[in-house]
This record gives C-alpha cells, sequence and structure tokens, in this order.
C-alpha cells in the first residue's frame, strides 16, 4: 500500500490566502505542487500573490492548501492520480502535447509519493520553499514540518 497527500481545512483561512488559484475543499486530493512555484529568487509574480511556497496543489484544479494530511491509499489509485493530473495539465495548464503532461504528472505523482513514505500515515504536514543559494539552476529548497492530527472524540478535526 502506498501514501498520498489529501488537503485538510480547519477553517476558512485558506480561502482568504489562495485568491489567485482558490482554496482546496477538504479532503481533496494534493500534490506537492513544487513543479507550480514561481521564480523564488525573482520575487512573486502573481497578483494577488499566490503562496506557491507554502502550499500544495490540487491534482485536479489550481487549487491549493496550506496543509495535508498523509494517507494509505491502493496502488491503483496512483495510476487515477496520474491520469487526472494529466488532464488537468493538458486542459488547464494548457501543456503543448499528452506526452509532456503525462511525463510531468508521472513525475509529480510519484514524488509526492516518495515523499510521503518519509512519514507516517494519519499525520498533518506542511511545506515551505525557498531558493536554493547554492545552485545557479533555480532550483528551490523544500521543508516538510509533521503535525500530529487533532482528534475531539472518535472525530478528527
Amino acid at each position: 500500500m502506498k501514501k498520498f497527500l489529501k488537503a485538510v481545512r480547519l477553517d476558512n483561512a485558506d480561502d482568504e490566502l489562495y485568491k489567485q488559484g482558490g482554496a482546496c475543499d477538504e479532503n481533496e486530493w494534493v500534490c506537492s505542487g513544487g513543479f507550480a512555484v514561481c521564480n523564488l529568487a525573482a520575487g512573486y509574480r502573481c497578483e494577488p500573490r499566490c503562496y506557491c511556497d507554502a502550499s500544495f496543489l490540487s491534482i485536479s484544479s489550481r487549487a491549493r492548501a496550506t496543509l495535508a494530511e498523509v494517507v494509505e491509499v491502493e496502488d491503483g489509485d496512483i495510476e487515477i492520480f496520474k491520469d487526472s493530473l494529466t488532464q488537468h495539465l493538458l486542459f488547464d495548464w494548457k501543456a503543448p502535447d499528452y506526452a509532456t503532461a503525462r511525463g510531468l504528472a508521472e513525475e509529480e505523482i510519484n514524488y509526492t509519493v516518495a515523499l510521503c513514505e518519509t512519514f507516517p500515515a494519519e499525520v498533518w504536514i506542511t511545506v515551505k520553499r525557498s531558493p536554493n543559494t547554492q545552485s545557479s539552476e533555480g532550483t528551490i529548497n523544500e521543508q516538510y514540518d509533521q503535525y500530529q492530527r487533532l482528534q475531539i472524540g472518535a472525530h478528527s478535526l
């Protein structure tokens, strides 16, 4: 069994923050989103600001989430996630062709699966991205923080 990310909504703060592409719905599937980040060394290009340096990206829309939960998924779900992200890249991001969209989708979904393997299931994570000052290639550093999922009684928050 593999692990992947689902958006977590504790309140409406993401609605206020992500005016550029919208906020993810609760339990929406999200990927790391590192492929869709501004050139952080040059500053933000989006107005209103997209907060791509501290968010996860929906695999089916431009929506973002600040907090994601690591959850177990079936192996077959990973292929569905790749298909969904491929379609999103083709139709919403206007990828030049299917092969390009599929290649990027596979890379991003595989990266997210590998990332999730470094965390136990049922924890919440956040991301903080910054320019890699040691590289001239415009790469970014990613730092992930882990939190225990909040519970009240038998209900997760």
